[in-house]
């Protein structure tokens, strides 16, 4: 066998892991090869240490982290509470504004601003024509550097 499947097989022995085939396995090799031997006994002692290992103290109480805890589910679950009503709320409120008449409410000024300056305001009507601008054009329009040579012209037909 090769040395992990030892190790671990003495492992699980030391555990209670074990059939009785195995069991039989390693206690054979327990009496008979000492490397094994060497590497059970760092086992039992490391398995020893750890089982006196001092337990740290934890920072805070179990009743404090269970208030906690119960404190987080409770904020959760009221906030659901409280979203769901909102938006209930919401929803009566939009349907009692749709169904309810809508009332006139009163202004200060009856006609709007907008309105009075547009009636004052006539528009200009221009009795002409368009005209195009052929000799005096709008716009300056640039000349090119190069003229096209006719050598261009020729190649694309």
């Amino acid at each position: 066998m090769r040395k992990r499947d030892c190790f671990e097989l003495l492992s699980a022995y030391l555990d209670g892991e074990v059939t009785a085939n195995e069991r039989r396995q390693v206690e054979e090799w327990l009496s008979t090869d000492k490397a094994i031997r060497d590497a059970y006994k760092k086992q039992l002692h490391i398995r020893q240490e750890l089982r006196n290992m001092p337990i740290p103290a934890s920072e805070h109480s179990c009743e404090t982290i269970i208030q906690q805890v119960f404190a987080r589910v409770n904020r959760r679950y009221q906030l659901k509470w409280i979203l769901s009503g909102s938006a209930i709320a919401a929803c009566v409120c939009a349907t009692i504004n749709g169904v309810l008449p809508s009332f006139k409410t009163f202004q200060i000024a009856e006609n709007n601003i907008l309105q009075t300056q547009s009636a004052n305001i006539k528009p200009i009507v221009i009795n002409s024509s368009p005209m195009v601008a052929l000799n005096n054009p709008v716009m300056e329009i640039p000349k090119t550097a190069i003229a096209p040579s006719s050598k261009l012209g020729n190649d694309l037909n």
